[in-house]
């Protein structure tokens, strides 16, 4: 009954007004950073850790930029196999700064890509904070020595003084009886990463020296936006900003995604979750809850075992990927998983259907309204790849449907100094593989990213004086089933939801208001399977509430 009891409590936390204060409020130290989605588990098994950085500091004595690196290979005493494998990272800094990009690439892949907090330099204690990811589908590529680099992209000057320090491990859990070692991609081929910008909107990636018996091939995408497209949901179209010259829009309109090709075939249009970095909006919306996957973008991951038969050939292939309406810049991180035959050295096959639009089918209306404009853009995808490859276990087709529907409609008034959007991104990838006509796997993924955004200078006179407003509703929901392609039994659902408001008034390059407000609530299972549920409220900095049920 107690747990009970938590719950309840916690539920008309959420639902309690928030009271906002009467007077202007300068906050100084803020709690450190938190979210409510679940930590990784680990298996009570003998284990053993390598710390790749150890209290690294992001910038030299003079400044300038600096990157941890080096070679990493699994101890003797856990070679493997292994029940899962764990980065752990553990960043501080103090001072003043803006959020910055940080990245890990071991062998050229990159494991981990995320952002940093953004310490507003008004508090006296340093922030500390912690995140870690799973990196046990990467085993193939840990297996062996590989070089790798990592770090956080810093730059100081005399007013952004901020310096992260960082400690970084991985943890190797070994196998037993009572935890396995799961099944993981035989063969991960990762890319680095490459950049997009305007007046260069398309990227490469050449792919070689793949395993000639692939039988499932899946690619995962990271992107993240910088310039005009860091927050890509609010840009607006190009008749907007040419009505309003002086009000700073970003163009383009409000839809993004990465088109993406191999070999000039395309596969399909690439989203992302809209990402909100620290410093976004209004930086007082992330102290302390900080917005979803900030310090760890989420990736989309694409089920391309249709093109597996190109694949194969022993040959080199492009894989390119390109932004339409690209407003500002896009960091693209791609990494191909491969699975393999166990019982034989080659496998062939073909692509038989690539119903894949180049673009997606995109709308834009723009009408005056009462106190400004209305601009709604909608874009729908309904994609169809199919093929087959002969393997040891018989000839194998595969079919992958995907598909995608997005609405963003913004109000656009006070001479264009204030937003109120709401978009609706959702989507589906249903996965059906038969042989001899008998469905041998079937798995559908679900995804909806709903957002709405206010955001009000209240007055801009430049980066050193201003007045800022904003709230934010958000939340990422996942959803996956498996069944037999007619019929579908749920795997799990996961939803994370974020709401937070905050303000900022600089006068002079010093700080005379900053205060916000947040809840946030994550629902679903851990990844051991196991229910899950976490509530954070927090106001002026400080955190109101924690509750967590589950886990551990």
């Amino acid at each position: 009954m107690k747990r009970f009891a938590v719950l309840l409590a916690a539920l008309l936390l959420l639902f309690a007004p928030t009271v906002a204060s009467a007077d202007p409020v300068l906050e100084g130290d803020t709690d450190n950073p938190v979210t409510p989605a679940p930590a990784v588990t680990r298996p009570d098994t003998a284990h053993c850790t390598v710390t790749l950085a150890d209290k690294f500091r992001s910038n030299a004595p003079d400044g300038s930029q600096r990157f941890y690196e080096g070679t990493l290979a699994p101890p003797k005493e856990c070679a493997g196999p292994w029940s899962k494998v764990v980065l752990d990272q553990t960043v501080t800094v103090s001072g003043r700064q803006y959020d910055r990009i940080g990245d890990l690439a071991i062998g050229g892949t990159e494991v981990w890509w995320g952002t940093t907090e953004e310490p507003s330099g008004e508090g006296k204690r340093p922030i500390t904070y912690h995140f870690d990811k799973d990196l046990t589908a990467y085993g193939s590529l840990l297996r062996t020595p590989q070089p790798f680099r990592g770090g956080i992209g810093n730059y100081t000057s005399a007013v952004y003084t901020g310096v992260y320090e960082q400690t970084v491990t991985i943890t190797y859990y070994r196998a037993d009886g009572a935890h396995p070692a799961p099944a993981v991609p035989d063969r991960v081929a990762g890319f680095g990463h490459a950049d997009a910008n305007v007046g260069a909107g398309t990227v490469h990636f050449t792919a070689k020296d793949l395993p000639r018996n692939i039988t499932r091939a899946y690619l995962e995408v990271t992107l993240e936006g910088g310039a005009c497209d860091e927050q890509w949901f609010s840009a607006v179209p190009d008749e907007v900003v040419a009505k309003y010259p002086k009000a700073g829009l970003c163009g383009h309109g409000p839809f993004r995604e990465a088109n993406a090709s191999l070999d000039g075939a395309p596969i399909g249009g690439v989203h992302t979750f809209p990402h909100i970095y620290s410093g976004g909006i209004v930086p007082t919306l992330w102290r302390p809850i900080v917005a979803i996957d900030t310090f760890s973008l989420h990736a989309e991951t694409f089920d391309i075992t249709p093109f597996a038969g190109r694949l194969v050939d022993g040959g080199t292939h492009d894989l390119s990927f390109t932004v339409p309406d690209i407003g500002g810049s896009w960091s693209i991180v791609p990494t191909l998983f491969l699975y393999t035959d166990q019982h034989a050295e080659r496998t062939s096959g073909a692509l038989t259907q690539d119903d894949v639009a180049p673009v997606a089918e995109k709308t834009t209306v723009v009408k005056d309204t009462a106190d400004g404009l209305n601009a709604t853009v909608t874009a729908k995808r309904h994609d169809v790849t199919a093929g087959y490859l002969d393997t040891s276990a018989g000839r194998v087709f595969t079919r992958v449907e995907r598909t995608r529907d997005y609405r963003n409609s913004d109000d656009i008034t006070r001479n264009a100094n204030a937003q109120h959007l709401v978009q609706t991104d959702r989507g589906q990838q249903t996965s059906v593989s038969r042989v001899d006509g008998r469905v041998i796997a079937a798995d559908r993924h679900s995804w909806s990213y709903p957002l709405t955004v206010d955001a009000s200078p209240l007055t801009l006179t430049d980066d050193q004086n201003f007045e800022l407003g904003g709230t934010v509703d958000m939340t990422k929901q996942l959803t996956d089933e498996t069944g037999d392609g007619s019929h579908w039994r749920p795997k799990s659902a996961s939803r994370e939801w974020l709401w937070s408001t905050g303000t900022l008034t600089r006068t002079n390059g010093v700080t005379t208001g900053s205060d916000g407000s947040s809840r946030t609530l994550y629902t679903g299972p851990d990844d051991r399977g196991r229910p899950y549920l976490h509530y954070v409220a927090s106001n002026h900095g400080l955190i109101t509430a924690n509750h967590e049920i589950g886990g551990r």
